[in-house]
This record gives C-alpha cells, sequence and structure tokens, in this order.
C-alpha cells in the first residue's frame, strides 16, 4: 500500500542521528517532508507544527494540549525509546492522537539486566575492588559485600522493565516487592508494598517507573529517609522521580548505604555534584542500558511506528491504549 506524502519531524540532540538517520533517510527517499531539529524553540518558531502529522521526540520539546491544538494534522507523538514524558498523555488521548515508544524486548530486557548488574556490583562493592589491585592496601581485613540471596528487593514501577527484573531475580532466592500506582495482579512471588512499606522494609530499592505528574518528585528527602541505614538504591528510570541533592545528603550520613544512579536531574550530571565525591555511589551517565541490540533494532521499529501511523495502522507499542479504537476510526485507510 503506497504511502501518501506526509510531513514528519524528528526532534533530539544530535546524538540521537544514529538513532533517526534510518528513519530520516528512509522516509524522504518515499516522498515525504522530513524535518531534524534540535531545539524547540526553533521548532515553533519554524512553522511546521501546524502541518506535522507524526512528530518524534526525545527530550526537546514538551508537548502539551497547547502544542497539539496547535498541529491540526497531528496523528500520533512517537518516541524512539521507552521514555514518553515529553508528552502530555491525557491532552493526547482527548484529541485522538496516538503516543507510540520503542519498548522493544531488546530494549526492556538491556535494561533489566542492566538493573540486576548494578544490584550486584553495589551488594559486592565491585567498584571499590576494583580500587584495590593498585591500592592493596586499602583492601579491608573483613568483607563487607553481601549476598543478594535472602534479601528484599523492593521495585518501584511494575512495566516491561520492572516485569523483567522480577524474572531475572527469581534465581537469586531473594524476596521481591513492588510499589504500582494502579492496583493491579502481581507475578506469582511478588508482593504488593505502599511506596512507604517498600521503602522501609526493602535491602534493594529500585526505581523503574516513568517519570510523569504523579512520579516527579515522588522520592524527595522524607521518603528517601525511610529507607534502611544499609539500603541498595538503584535509580534506572529518570532523575526528576528523586532529588540528587537529597541522595547525596543522605548517603554521606549513611556511609553503609549504597548508589547507582544511571539517571540524574539534570543531565548530564554537573561536575559540582555532590554526588561525584561520594565513596558509596556508582555513577554512569544514563547510558548503563544500553546496548548493541537495543541500538540496531531501535531504527527499524521507528521506522515502523512512522510508516504504520501513516498508512492508518496501529503500531506495536501504544502508550495510550484507549485511543486506539478512536484513533482507528479516523485514520483507518488514511490518506491525504
Amino acid at each position: 500500500m503506497p504511502i501518501p506524502t506526509s510531513t514528519i519531524d524528528f526532534l533530539g540532540m544530535e546524538d540521537f542521528d544514529g538513532i533517526f538517520d534510518h528513519a530520516v533517510q528512509a522516509l524522504r527517499a518515499q516522498g515525504h517532508d522530513v524535518g531534524r531539529y534540535t531545539d524547540g524553540s526553533a521548532y515553533l518558531a519554524s512553522g511546521r507544527l501546524n502541518r506535522a502529522d507524526v512528530i518524534v521526540d526525545v527530550d526537546v520539546l514538551q508537548i502539551g494540549a497547547r502544542e497539539m491544538d496547535a498541529a491540526t494534522r497531528l496523528r500520533a507523538l512517537i518516541s524512539p525509546v521507552i521514555g514518553t514524558e515529553e508528552f502530555d498523555h491525557e491532552a493526547a488521548t482527548a484529541r485522538s492522537i496516538l503516543i507510540a515508544n520503542g519498548q522493544t524486548v531488546e530494549n526492556y530486557t538491556s535494561m533489566a539486566e542492566a538493573g540486576i548488574m548494578l544490584i550486584l556490583a553495589s551488594l559486592y562493592e565491585f567498584d571499590r575492588a576494583l580500587t584495590f589491585i593498585t591500592n592493596p592496601s586499602a583492601r579491608p581485613g573483613y568483607p563487607r559485600a553481601r549476598t543478594l540471596r535472602g534479601r528484599t528487593v523492593g521495585i518501584i514501577g511494575l512495566g516491561k522493565i520492572g516485569l523483567a527484573m522480577v524474572e531475572r531475580l527469581k534465581g537469586f532466592e531473594c524476596a521481591v516487592q513492588a510499589h504500582v500506582r494502579t492496583p493491579r495482579s502481581l507475578p506469582d512471588g511478588v508482593a504488593a508494598a505502599s511506596l512507604d512499606d517498600l521503602l522501609r522494609t526493602s535491602d534493594v530499592v529500585v526505581v523503574a517507573t516513568e517519570l510523569n505528574d504523579q512520579t516527579r518528585g515522588m522520592l524527595g528527602a522524607d521518603k528517601l529517609a525511610l529507607m534502611k541505614p544499609d539500603a541498595v538504591f538503584v535509580n534506572i528510570a529518570r532523575g526528576a522521580i528523586t532529588n540528587d541533592l537529597a541522595l547525596a545528603n543522605l548517603a554521606t550520613e549513611r556511609p553503609e548505604m549504597r548508589l547507582a544512579l544511571d539517571v540524574f536531574d539534570p543531565e548530564p550530571l554537573s561536575p559540582g555534584s555532590p554526588l561525584r565525591d561520594l565513596p558509596n555511589a556508582i555513577l554512569t551517565p544514563h547510558m548503563v542500558g544500553h546496548t548493541k541490540d537495543t541500538f540496531d533494532r531501535m531504527p527499524l521499529i521507528l521506522l515502523e511506528n512512522v510508516e504504520r501511523v501513516l498508512t492508518g495502522r496501529v503500531p506495536q507499542f501504544v502508550c495510550n491504549p484507549a485511543v486506539i479504537e478512536a484513533w482507528s476510526a479516523k485514520w483507518r485507510g488514511a490518506s491525504n
């Protein structure tokens, strides 16, 4: 089925060129009007918003009701990654605008495996062990490492990444509990917990929830202080869910605590951030779960998502499924 000529705009910093280029080139070869922007203000000033059929956006432009109302032709908002915090889901659903992302099995599996790696690296103090090669006199006389077996892991958010972590934790003989904002049936072996109870009782706390208006800032200083003095705190979600300064202060007061952070707010992490000076923290620059497997697949799914939208077909990975019926009725057999 031929794809009618459409306007598709790609918004993302230069380091997303490796993900965008395949789709950009393919769509241009099909005759589409394709824009590429690294600045949200420049994009809005371009006047392209009011004729965009599809917008692909990663951390460049917050698209809410006002932008959607101006984009009178907009069919879909697409993120090539899992996060879609740039988009107002409620406003999009109300306007029959579909939101899709790149939650491929490679993507969420990579993040889940990375989360397990950070848990183990923290419990076994892997980063400290590396330093003893060059400074053997600093090696402790009594080990500080702890097993994962027999401990309680609390996961905040049980989406694709959280569920994949649950599967991988089964072999470690540890207890698993989860906090989810929308009550639902949890996998066998996973206990439901309120946020406060999870923080108080978990030996390991993993943040794996999405960033939205409900989760932004949900783990402030008061909540973080509920954790055990020697808890391991892992964040593979988004930095704005918690508070970097509060984490740094808490980990300074509690030297037995361990942090493993792949995300910060803002990013990149400031050179002067007190997190950098902590001896009990593992810090990675929002890339710990990035794998070749994910990045090989991501551009293919991105192009497929756009092409499906342009021909009135529902993409594989829809984030606001309540819109599907109305969206399909509106765009089925779409043409310009």
